[in-house]
């Protein structure tokens, strides 16, 4: 996703940074990354893998992104040429997760009915999403509305986001990630389904009520288009520089 949407030296923003991947790849592709996180484990763990595999840790601040990011805006701080971000799924850490127990009519249930996710134990200090789906969207809505505000004009934002199947009812999370960002000024460029092959396809609630096993999740694309078209002697500066660019990478490599 870093190499696609960017150009070596550009610089990326993740406002929900987790254990710092956007940065990692920011540091693979030579770029420059800035991200921010609420959960102090996850951002020490980021720290503690880069001194681990002798890495120059990227700027990971740790803090609410609503504040940061506004933080930002005022210091009048360079915008970014591409947000890349795997958001909170709602109250997707929280619930408690079926573990593929099973009961045929008749029967007793077997096995361990459910627990919790496993990123459940990192979600102590966050309290950025008080339960309910509407502060979930309020959340969402106030933090790219400054992500809006911070990146270039051209520029394009990426969003992980899965969908939730929750208390009988499923949610179609992408399509609200969509709804907010283009209230917001983002134009939606389409979306990506990435399967996760470490999930198992299971089959539930036979002869009682279907319930959906999720494997996939989305990668939606937006921009922020330009108010102003590009001069033809812009047109002609990003060529060149980027002529310029795919000259020095052959040079190197040869």
């Amino acid at each position: 996703m870093i190499r696609t949407f960017t150009k070596e030296g550009d610089l990326v923003l993740d406002p929900f940074c987790g254990v710092g991947g956007t940065l990692l790849g920011c540091q693979l592709c030579r770029r420059t990354g800035v991200g921010v996180e609420l959960n102090k484990e996850w951002v020490d763990i980021y720290y503690n893998l880069c001194q681990l595999e002798s890495l120059k840790p990227l700027e990971l601040i740790h803090g609410d992104s609503r504040e940061i990011l506004n933080e930002f805006i005022n210091e009048k701080r360079k915008n970014f040429d591409f947000i890349l971000t795997d958001i909170p799924y709602w109250k997707m850490d929280e619930v408690e997760k079926s573990k593929g127990t099973y009961k045929k009519v008749g029967e007793q249930s077997k096995g361990i009915y459910s627990e919790k996710s496993k990123l459940s134990r990192f979600s102590g200090d966050s309290k950025q999403i008080e339960g309910t789906k509407e502060n979930w969207e309020l959340l969402i809505s106030e933090v790219f509305n400054k992500c809006f505000k911070l990146l270039k004009p051209g520029g394009y934002c990426a969003v992980f986001i899965g969908n939730m199947y929750h208390n009988g009812q499923y949610f179609l999370l992408n399509a609200d990630i969509a709804r907010i960002l283009s209230q917001i000024g983002f134009v939606l460029k389409g979306e990506i389904i990435w399967y996760d092959v470490n999930k198992k396809l299971h089959l539930y609630g036979i002869n009682y009520s279907w319930i959906p096993s999720i494997v996939h999740q989305f990668i939606m694309i937006f921009r922020k288009e330009r108010t102003n078209s590009l001069t033809k002697q812009e047109k002609e500066k990003i060529q060149t520089i980027n002529i310029k660019r795919i000259k020095d990478k052959t040079s190197n490599e040869e």
